[in-house]
């Protein structure tokens, strides 16, 4: 009945704020490290390029929920012991950073090779050609699918609930439990997950228009 749903909606709200939560801390961190680990890739010597090409090729390669399990149950052992929502923040970013790295590489390299010799012509150091002619342009390039990477950031947290996290997934499967009422609970779970990702995905065309206006 739609009334289990409406006397329970304040707890999903509740479980929907931590997921807003750990979606904006993951998803900052996870845009710095990111960054970071792109320009190493396109600007970094052969030491620094490759460690940071092995660690992009290692984390795609391994399931979020195993990572979220290791730092749970493996990191203790060694005398690390994270609170869960500090771990799964540290887990999510340092996961998806792989995938941002990737997207910025992307847009760096799309600049086209005339602006890095018009730049050059003009005397700029790389210094100054990176931040005034180079960055702008692959942060516009980047914009569309950094905001696809988020969405995608936004429902993975979902998995933190597997390491006792209280946010949305979590949430519904407690109100389940105590009331059996699975379909309309799921189902509004589903629509706070839509109600967010629409919402970024509102923002990424408005910030797309933007930027194309100011290019």
């Amino acid at each position: 009945m739609p009334s289990v749903l409406i006397a329970n909606l304040w707890l999903l709200l509740g479980g929907a704020a931590t997921t807003v939560e750990l979606s904006v801390a993951s998803a900052t961190l996870a845009a710095l490290i990111g960054f970071a680990l792109a320009v190493l890739q396109v600007f970094g010597g052969a030491l620094l390029r490759g460690i940071a090409e092995v660690y992009v090729y290692f984390v795609r390669g391994v399931p979020l929920l195993v990572l979220l399990f290791a730092m749970y149950y493996m990191l203790p052992y060694s005398g690390i012991d994270l609170p869960p929502t500090l771990g799964g923040i540290l887990v999510i970013a340092l996961y998806f950073a792989a995938f941002m790295s990737e997207v910025f590489r992307g847009a760096i390299l799309a600049v086209p090779r005339a602006q890095w010799d018009a730049g050059r012509g003009l005397g700029m150091r790389s210094r100054v050609l990176l931040s005034l002619v180079i960055l702008p342009q692959a942060l516009r390039l980047a914009a569309p699918p950094f905001v696809n990477t988020c969405v995608m950031l936004i429902k993975s947290t979902s998995l933190v609930s597997v390491i006792g996290l209280l946010e949305l997934t979590l949430s519904g499967r407690q109100i389940v439990e105590r009331t059996l009422a699975a379909f309309q609970i799921f189902g509004g779970v589903a629509l706070i997950y839509f109600v967010l990702c629409y919402c970024l995905s509102l923002y990424a065309r408005h910030l797309e228009k933007r930027l194309a206006y100011a290019h």
